[in-house]
């Protein structure tokens, strides 16, 4: 009879131990989880800041092209007003309409 008692302390140790173990690898699981949701959320974070930043920076870009568009824009009338100007003073110079 002791020895079917000591088979059962020796049944009832090691399920125990397995019940520790299983425990022990529920909690790791779970701290692992819990860390990769927090990373996760860290990820979700700096995406809607990126977008926020792009969305931004399409902004500013945008109006960084229109203000050089009409920076360009005045340039090639400047230039062309200045070309058409010494076309008409070579013009006037050739041909002397103050002589007769």
């Amino acid at each position: 009879m002791t020895d079917s008692g000591g088979n059962r302390m020796n049944d009832l140790n090691a399920l125990r131990a397995d019940v520790t173990e299983t425990t022990n690898v529920l909690k790791v699981t779970v701290d692992k989880l819990v860390d990769r949701g927090e990373r996760i959320d860290a990820l979700s974070e700096r995406a809607n800041d990126l977008s926020s930043s792009s969305y931004h920076f399409h902004g500013s870009a945008r109006r960084v092209q229109q203000r050089m568009k009409w920076r360009n824009r005045k340039l090639t009338c400047f230039i062309i007003t200045i070309v058409l100007v010494v076309i008409g003073l070579i013009v006037l110079i050739a041909l002397h309409p103050w002589k007769k």
